[in-house]
Formats: structure tokens, sequence, C-alpha cells
């Protein structure tokens, strides 16, 4: 079974009345449009490239103008239709950044260790009463902590699946993916920083993967250089 023909079965899947995790204003395009004939061949040689099943990957789009791109579990992934504006090489990084979520299991690591906490508060609730409280506070700080982590290794894993792709310079292809994303409007609603940031600063992410490769003749837009924040 083809990626085409995952995502089918996953419309089929989400579209049931049980389901309601889908991210708002989630479409599916038809098998036969080029944005979903492009993204199932990219999506496909990120799987391969990973050392992942392409068969069982699914995907959908996103009616937002903004640039982004999500993993869930049971390697689904969804899209914005501003990343689809963008040149193939940016799209490209992008989702062997989120194939890196998924081969390295990160989303059902982090919902597990959020429902470990919970319990764990819960447990102490039964001894201290108020104490199971704290949960709420605490519980998202250490996710987003551990997520931000996270998002440093998929981006590690994600230059080993650049480079099995094709790409000749995977470090600077997906550095020059952050920036675009990070330089991109309209952007994401989300815009917390410190320990409630999902994500580290993208400076700090860029200067994780240097050294850079020198540039090739891909048309991407240039690394713009920005220290990180203290």
């Amino acid at each position: 079974m083809t990626i085409r023909g995952v995502v089918l079965a996953v419309v089929a899947a989400l579209l049931l009345p049980a389901c309601a995790t889908t991210p708002e204003g989630t479409y599916f395009a038809r098998p036969g449009d080029p944005t979903t004939s492009q993204m199932a061949g990219i999506l496909h040689r990120a799987a391969v490239a990973g050392g992942d099943d392409p068969q069982r990957y699914g995907f959908a789009f996103i009616k937002s103008p903004t640039a982004a791109a999500y993993s869930d579990e049971d390697a689904t992934f969804y899209f914005t239709d501003g990343l689809m504006r963008l040149p193939a090489p940016i799209i490209e990084a992008v989702v062997a950044h989120e194939v890196a979520h998924e081969v390295l299991g990160h989303v059902g690591t982090r919902r597990k260790l959020s429902l470990s906490l919970t319990a764990s508060f819960a447990a102490l609730g039964m001894v201290t009463p108020g104490v199971g409280l704290l949960d709420f506070v605490v519980n998202p700080l250490v996710v987003r902590a551990f997520g931000r982590n996270q998002e440093m290794q998929a981006d590690q894993k994600a230059v080993e699946i650049l480079r099995a792709m094709g790409h000749s310079a995977p470090r600077r292809s997906l550095a020059v993916a952050l920036e675009t994303l990070a330089s991109h409007t309209p952007k994401e609603r989300e815009g917390l920083e410190g320990m409630l940031a999902t994500r580290p600063d993208t400076a700090a992410r860029v200067a994780a993967l240097e050294p850079l490769e020198a540039p090739t003749r891909e048309p991407v837009t240039p690394v713009t250089r920005v220290k990180p924040k203290r």
C-alpha cells in the first residue's frame, strides 16, 4: 500500500465521529492533486531515508497561511498550506525533521511522561492533600522542557535523513529551513518563551548544527546569523 493509499485510509479514520484530535482547519486534498502527489513523494523518501516503513505513513493538510508542520502518533503528519508554498528543499527539510520525531518515538514518549507525572502527583495527593494540584504547574514545565530537548535530537536525526535523501549539504539545508520558518509571516499563534516554550530558540538550533557545509547551488535562502538568547 502506497502513501497515497495510506492518505485515504487516514481520511476515513480521522473523519469518524469518535475522533476529534485533528488540528483546526485540517482537510484532505484529492489523491490526484499536485500538492498531494508532491507531499506523498517527499514523505515516502524521508521515511525510507529514516529507515522506516513508508506504507504506514499518512498525512493531511491544514488550511493556514502559516508555514508549519506537526506530527502525531501512528505516523500521522499535518502540513500547512503556507509550508507547501515554500521551495521544495525547505519542505523536504521540514518533513525530514517531522519524520525524525516519528523514528525516534518522541510523541509517544512525551505523552507517557505527562501521564506518569500526573499519576505520581495523584498518588502524592492521596497522602498529602493539595500536592496533586502541583501537577497543573509542574507537568507543563517538565513536558515542554523535555519537548525542547526532543527538538534538538530531531534536528540531528533530520540531518542524517536529509543526507540519505540526497542533500549534499544537509546541515545547511535544515538551518536554512529553520530560519525560513522563523522569518515567515504570518507566524504561528504560540509566542511563548523561556520555560514555557515548546521549541528551542531558532538561533540556538542553528548553532547546534554548525559547522555548516559550504553553500550549494540549491535554490534556498541564505542563513541569517543570529546569536542565541542568553
